[in-house]
């Protein structure tokens, strides 16, 4: 048997010959002289090279623990598909400030999407250059549509990527469309875990999104879906109809299944205004906010969202691992859900959340807050371990039920549900139930005399060490106060 005979028979049995000289397969990225012992300048020119060549083909990054240095930007076409093999890194030692721009400024992004339908996937990471540093613009993942009229569309990052050690955001998204981002872990970025802006039906299952900081400007988010706020009181539509605005709030996003921690700056979950999203079944841990679907911020302050709900998640200012929190300021908002002045937030749910340690004895943060909302709905949560008000209403029209209040960590100053001024609510239902804890010194306290009637039954606030039900500075409420004159 001659050397060709051996050959075709080592492969008819689907073996290697020993002397056979091994290729990287179709759209590997060793085929383009990709490598671990590279410089990072070569292996980002590779990279690049491969996915202009691919043509939709997926393009595979071996793993085997290796560890790719990189540097600068790496553009992924239209229809790019990128699979980190087991354990590998891709690992950028600097950045460049030629990005597109992201709230105005060139970002200094790692790999930057040019087109629709990107895919990365695989248990392999992403390694910024900046861990525990605050560098702005600096990123991981960026995708920039064209404005509300030509976005991109289809984005996913899934199974089980891993983005740690950026700068600024490790995923960074404005004018996108079908946005998918599913068992992905990001960490250790300075500012933001994810940020979307004006992103149209996402669904953000399933991460974990942790230890981001030191953030600036006294901000820092796990998940945060928001907008460019600039100018927007000047936009004809922001009154009228504001997802017809030039930079509108989110839409449609179902953040769910999320676990966030250690964010003691800011926030855990976060919408700067919102349209049909659903947030609900998350996790978050030692965050000075919790969960936050309010309205815009600088120029969209006083415009608000609808259709929104917080249904059936935990959060805590206690770490994961059950141990003390790290937030060294006050502790601030569990639950909120504020509108604006001119624009409140309209059909909102509150529904079945678990909300503990929230709250502040000056009475400058509750656990649950919501002003300025209208088809409002609080029902079925618990409160524990809780200072100032557990409930907070101000210009709010809707219905607080069955929620439960338990002990509070701080007596002074408290009371269940505080309604501040102008509501028009059915509070039903509530009860207070501290098993020996602290008890606060009001079940309901109502501040403005002149407010209509309030709608008040069934509520059990007899552990109060005060008043059941108080008015303003305190006293018993006066029956004119309640639908009825009386409480049931």
């Amino acid at each position: 048997m001659d050397r060709r005979d051996a050959i075709v028979l080592l492969g008819g049995l689907g073996l290697a010959a020993p002397w056979a000289t091994l290729k990287a397969a179709a759209g590997d990225v060793r085929s383009y002289g990709m490598r671990p012992d590279a410089a990072p300048a070569a292996n980002a020119a590779a990279l690049q090279k491969c996915l202009n060549e691919a043509g939709g083909t997926a393009v595979t990054i071996p793993g085997a623990d290796a560890d790719y240095q990189m540097s600068g930007k790496v553009t992924a076409p239209p229809g790019t598909s990128i699979v980190l093999g087991n354990g590998a890194r891709l690992r950028w030692v600097e950045t460049h400030p030629h990005g597109s721009e992201f709230l105005r400024s060139a970002t200094r992004c790692g790999i930057e999407v040019g087109g629709d339908n990107f895919r990365l996937t695989g248990n392999g990471k992403l390694i910024g250059p900046s861990s525990g540093s605050y560098v702005g613009q600096e990123m991981g993942i960026v995708c920039v549509g064209e404005g509300m009229d030509h976005p991109r569309s289809g984005f996913e990052v899934s199974q089980g990527v891993e983005i740690l050690g950026w700068g600024s955001r490790g995923i960074a998204l404005q004018f996108v469309r079908n946005v998918h981002v599913e068992k992905v872990r990001v960490t250790d970025c300075g500012y933001a875990g994810m940020h979307f802006l004006s992103c149209v039906a996402g669904q953000i299952l399933g991460n974990v999104v942790g230890n981001i900081g030191p953030g600036t400007a006294g901000n820092a988010y796990g998940i945060s879906c928001s907008h460019d706020s600039l100018d927007y009181d000047k936009d004809p539509r922001a009154a009228n109809d504001g997802r017809k605005a030039k930079n509108p709030y989110c839409t449609g996003f179902t953040i769910s299944g999320n676990t966030v921690f250690d964010i003691p700056l800011w926030a855990g979950i976060d919408h700067h205004g919102a349209y049909d999203c659903n947030t609900r079944g998350n996790k978050v841990y030692n965050c000075r906010h919790g969960i936050l679907l309010q309205g815009g911020s600088n120029a969209a302050v006083d415009f608000g969202g609808d259709h929104n709900s917080v249904t059936g998640n935990s959060v805590t200012t206690s770490r994961m691992n059950g141990g003390p929190t790290t937030i060294t300021e006050a502790m601030r908002l569990g639950i909120s859900v504020n509108g604006g002045k001119i624009v409140p937030h309209r059909n909102i749910v509150v529904s079945d959340n678990t909300i503990d340690g929230y709250g502040d004895s000056q009475n400058t943060s509750p656990s649950v807050q919501h002003t300025y909302t209208t088809g409002l709905e609080v029902s079925n949560n618990r409160i524990t371990n809780w200072r100032g008000y557990g409930c907070y209403s101000h210009h709010s029209q809707g219905l607080i039920q069955n929620n439960t209040f338990g002990p509070v960590a701080d007596p002074r100053s408290t009371a269940c549900i505080y309604v501040a001024v102008a509501g028009s609510l059915r509070i039903i239902g509530n009860r207070l139930v501290v098993n020996g804890g602290g008890a606060p010194m009001y079940g309901l306290y109502i501040n403005t005399q002149t407010d209509a009637p309030y709608v008040i039954q069934g509520n059990d606030f007899r552990a109060a060490t005060g008043q059941q039900y108080a008015g303003h500075s305190g006293s018993r409420l006066a029956p004119a106060q309640i639908v009825g004159g009386r409480i049931t």
